[in-house]
């Protein structure tokens, strides 16, 4: 998942966004809602504080006393008159450069008031005399860059602390959904494991809830489809009978026809069904699978032609050789029906490696186009929609090839250009007989 995806990201975003508002708006509120309050209570204070430093200076102002005024209050001093220039620190502040405010008290005195980087600087005139009271410096500037680091360091550990408890609180939020994933791909035997009692513990209960009951109907489909099939072979051997006490002619041959491929459908129907099926296990043997091959060429395809790309040493692996024969058999039809023979014949290509069968078939027809080709191994899924028997079967065979791929532990993946042929491939890993 990308970062910028992230929920606990945005939250965490959200919540430095929303602090800087919330400083903001008390910093507006305390600024001019409690402004003109803080002024009228704090201007007596400030009144008595202008009188009582003037009257400890004296006018006209009194070096000693003023020095010793200084050092009590840890205060600078600054006086300046036609005659005299004197600092209680012994350096002069250029009143030049400073930027002073005036502000008019009740007693109608009026106090210059200015700040020099963290020094407040308070000013009175009386008649051609200037005093200029400085509080001391705050910091020294060599804790400066200590003060920065030590509380942007802070900032980070709490916002790092932040997105932990964050993360932690929706952690779970990553299980249900790898469990809604598995669910989608297929795998409705697994179940959310989150022992929380919260909102997003109630969410998952109610995807496992929903797990149980979805897999509860397609069981009871598999097993109202399986019941299906089994009470048609009757009817159908009874018909098949039948048929064959028919005088030969056309009808009687279409009439063959049309029952084996019911019966053949029916088979199909149920070997996927069963392979579905948790309790299906594979007849598992060491197979060599060119023989495979040849077999199935030879019973079912003695007529055709084939390019055959073969290692010379190959091996053997474990396959239930019934399955996949059917699987060789399906998709051997399928490239041979969608082949055109003017552009070559179809390819199979068969190598065994350490990591398993690898078993391709390429044909030269077509092509399909790209938005059916994820739906191909979907059950009863046809490109053409009108669904004739010349462009291709009823929808099981790929979805079969597919199925037994996978009960092999293997996958099965198409190609396809248009005007170019379709591709399928088969991987099957190394297996060990149970």
């Amino acid at each position: 998942m990308k970062l910028r995806h992230r929920l606990s990201i945005r939250l965490i975003v959200l919540f430095i966004i929303i602090s800087i508002l919330i400083i903001f708006v008390l910093n507006t509120g305390f600024r001019y809602g409690i402004r003109d309050e803080f002024k009228r209570l704090a201007e007596p204070h400030l009144v008595e504080y202008v009188d009582h430093l003037q009257q400890q200076v004296g006018t006209p102002p009194d070096i000693l006393a003023a020095s010793a005024l200084a050092e009590r209050l840890s205060i600078d001093i600054q006086i300046s008159s036609p005659g005299e220039r004197w600092s209680s620190s012994g350096d002069f502040l250029d009143e030049e450069s400073l930027d002073f405010h005036q502000h008019q008290l009740s007693s109608g005195r009026i106090v210059e008031v200015s700040h020099q980087a963290s020094r407040f600087i308070m000013r009175l005139q009386e008649g051609n005399i200037t005093a200029l009271y400085i509080t001391k410096q705050k910091f020294n500037s060599s804790q400066l860059p200590l003060i920065a680091s030590v509380t942007i360091a802070v900032v980070l550990l709490l916002i790092a602390l932040t997105y932990h408890f964050v993360r932690r609180l929706f952690l779970p939020i990553e299980t249900i959904r790898q469990g809604v994933a598995n669910f989608g791909s297929g795998d409705l035997k697994y179940r959310i494991k989150l022992q929380r009692k919260d909102e997003l513990g109630e969410l998952a209960h109610s995807v496992n809830t929903m797990a149980d009951e979805i897999q509860g109907m397609l069981e009871a489909k598999r097993q109202l489809l399986l019941a299906i099939s089994h009470e048609l072979r009757s009817p159908l051997t009874r018909v098949r009978l039948n048929a064959e006490l028919v005088e030969h002619g056309e009808p009687r041959e279409r009439i063959i026809q049309d029952l084996k491929l019911l019966e053949q459908q029916l088979n199909e129907l149920l070997e996927t069904e069963r392979l579905e099926s948790n309790h299906t296990k594979l007849d598992l043997q060491l197979a060599d699978p060119l023989q495979l091959i040849d077999s199935v060429t030879k019973e079912h395809f003695a007529d055709s032609q084939w390019q055959s790309h073969f290692d010379e040493n190959n091996g053997s692996i474990h396959l239930d050789i019934a399955r996949i024969k059917l699987l060789i058999k399906n998709l051997l039809e399928n490239a041979k029906r969608h082949t055109n023979q003017q552009h070559g014949v179809v390819e199979i290509h068969s190598h065994v490696t350490k990591e398993g069968w690898h078993f391709r078939v390429k044909d030269h027809g077509a092509g399909i186009a790209e938005e059916h080709l994820s739906h191909l191994t979907e059950p009863f899924y046809r490109v053409d929609k009108a669904r004739q028997r010349s462009t291709g079967g009823y929808g099981l065979g790929l979805y079969l090839c597919r199925v037994i791929a996978e009960a092999h532990g293997g996958q099965l993946t198409i190609a396809s250009q248009m005007g170019k042929g379709t591709q399928v491939s088969v991987t099957i890993p190394h297996i060990r007989a149970c």
